[in-house]
């Protein structure tokens, strides 16, 4: 009698065993993920990095700066990061569900180091003379592509920034003609003058800026700033000149630095030409 009770609990026990765990069977399979990332990811430009990829079962395509790589069933890619912001799109799909996730990689390069600027390409000479044709070149230790941007140059007694000329013209380029030679990432400048408003580009005080109009009129700015006297001398004051260089590297950033430098004291006696005097 025992043994029956037993065998009608064992055989209950096997009828309920599908009933207790049938509701597995209306589950859904769980959704599929996706999971990428790059190494290494931050590094000096250009850098060799690899995205891997986790997922299913399935085909990848990755979506690289200027190119996209795949369908294949590799999730591992070998790539060359050469941005300072880099990303790629990865996309998964099994061929019913598709998922996709970015990548990104930083790049770490030093900005250029702007260490000074060079008057009239000495390097020992510190100091601007009014109305003196003057080269400003820009020293840079940079172990990348850079170029100079602009230059400004101004003074504490004057009203407007001094009119910065790159001769011979050539728009977007930063380069001075100097002693028969274009010097490049240069300007000139003829301190404490700022040419006269015009639509077009600045007038030049000589005949020696290629490109710029000439004029030796005297309505400009250095008049406004210091009144002649009598016998037409301008008694231009010492005073301290600021000279603001920006220049751009191969990624576009700009970088700035300003240097102080003074500005000598002069009598200067502004006489008119005639073009043909030039």
């Amino acid at each position: 009698m025992k043994r029956g009770k037993e065998l009608t609990a064992l055989l209950l026990a096997v009828m309920l065993l599908p009933l207790l765990s049938g509701c597995d069977l209306f589950l859904a399979n769980p959704a599929p993920t996706l999971t990428a990332w790059i190494t290494p990811n931050d590094g000096r430009v250009p850098y060799s990095a690899t995205i891997y990829c986790r997922a299913p079962a399935g085909t990848f395509a990755f979506a690289l700066p200027g190119e996209t790589v795949g369908p294949e069933s590799s999730g591992v890619l070998e790539v060359t990061v050469d941005a300072l912001d880099w990303r790629a799109v990865v996309t998964w799909t099994d061929g019913e569900a598709t998922l996709s996730q970015t990548v990104r990689a930083t790049g770490n390069n030093p900005r250029p180091n702007i260490r000074g600027v060079r008057i009239n390409g000495k390097n020992d000479l510190w100091q601007l003379e009014p109305m003196e044709r003057t080269l400003i070149e820009v020293v840079v230790d940079h172990g990348g592509v850079w170029r100079l941007h602009s230059v400004e140059v101004e003074g504490s007694h004057s009203s407007a920034p001094f009119t910065v000329f790159y001769p011979p013209y050539q728009q977007g380029v930063c380069h001075a003609y100097w002693n028969g030679w274009i010097i490049e990432n240069a300007c000139i400048v003829y301190p404490v003058y700022a040419s006269i408003d015009s639509a077009g580009l600045p007038y030049s005080p000589t005949g020696l800026d290629e490109g710029y109009p000439t004029s030796y009129r005297v309505a400009n700015r250095l008049i406004y700033d210091y009144p002649a006297q009598s016998d037409g001398t301008l008694e231009i004051p010492a005073q301290s000149g600021f000279i603001r260089v920006t220049v751009e590297d191969e990624f576009g950033r700009l970088t700035s630095r300003t240097f102080e430098i003074p500005i000598q004291a002069c009598d200067y006696r502004f006489v008119p030409r005639s073009p043909a005097e030039g």
